[in-house]
C-alpha cells in the first residue's frame, strides 16, 4: 500500500488571515504532495513493504535512517500530516477546547498557557535553518523538542506527539517573509486544541 495526503476538513482559505491562501496552497499542494510522492517512489524502488499505516511508516523511518531519501521524504510526509491536522479554523480557543487533562499538564509543566506559548515560540526561534518544534508527552510529562530538516521525535525516542509547528521558510515566507516570529505568533491562532487534546 502507498501513502496518501490527509484530506483537510477545511478550505485552504479558512486559515486566513493568520496563514494566507498562497502559503497554504504551496505548502499543501506542492511541498506536502512532493514528500508524499517521493516517499512512495522510494518505497517502491527499495521494495519496502508497508501496510500504509503511520505505525508502519515509523518502523520504516527507524529502520532506514541512513537512507536519506526515505528519511527526508518519509519524515516530510509524516510531519506535514500532523501539521495540517493540528491547524484549523475550528477549536482555536485554548480555554474552551483544550481538555482538562491537557490544561493541567501544561499548568504543571510550564505554570500557565502564556509561559508555555513563549517557550514553544522561543524553541522555534532558536532553530537554525529549517526544522520543526514539537510538544510531546512521555511518561505523562510534557516536553518541547526541536528537530532539524524533516526529522521527527518518533525516529529517536518513544513519545506521543501532541503538536507540531513547521518552521521551514516555505511555511511562512510568502506572507511573513523573514519574520519567523510573526508567523509563530500567528500559528498559535490556528491551533486546533481539540485535535491536540485527542492526541493526548
Amino acid at each position: 500500500m502507498l501513502y496518501k495526503r490527509k484530506e483537510l476538513n477545511y478550505a485552504l482559505t479558512d486559515i486566513e488571515p493568520f496563514i494566507d491562501y498562497k502559503t497554504m496552497n504551496e505548502h499543501y499542494n506542492v511541498h506536502y504532495k512532493k514528500y508524499t510522492d517521493n516517499l512512495n517512489q522510494a518505497l517502491i524502488e527499495g521494495e519496502i513493504l508497508t501496510d500504509g499505516s503511520i505505525d508502519s511508516l515509523i518502523d520504516i523511518l527507524i529502520a532506514y535512517q541512513s537512507n536519506n531519501k526515505i528519511r527526508n521524504n518519509g519524515g516530510g510526509y509524516l510531519n506535514h500530516l500532523l501539521y495540517f491536522d493540528n491547524i484549523s479554523p475550528y477549536n482555536r480557543d485554548y480555554i474552551i477546547h483544550a481538555s482538562y487533562e491537557l490544561q493541567m499538564l501544561i499548568g504543571a509543566t510550564y505554570g500557565d498557557y502564556e509561559t508555555f506559548m513563549q517557550q514553544f515560540i522561543k524553541a522555534g526561534a532558536d532553530v537554525f535553518g529549517s526544522g520543526w518544534v514539537w510538544l510531546v508527552v512521555k511518561q505523562n510529562k510534557l516536553f518541547i523538542l526541536t528537530t532539524k530538516n524533516q526529522d521527527n521525535p518518533l525516529m529517536s525516542t518513544e513519545c506521543r506527539i501532541l503538536l507540531g509547528m513547521d518552521v521551514w521558510e516555505h511555511a511562512y515566507y510568502l506572507k511573513h517573509m523573514a519574520d519567523r516570529m510573526a508567523y509563530m505568533k500567528d500559528f498559535f491562532r490556528t491551533i486546533d486544541w481539540k485535535v491536540v487534546s485527542d492526541r493526548l
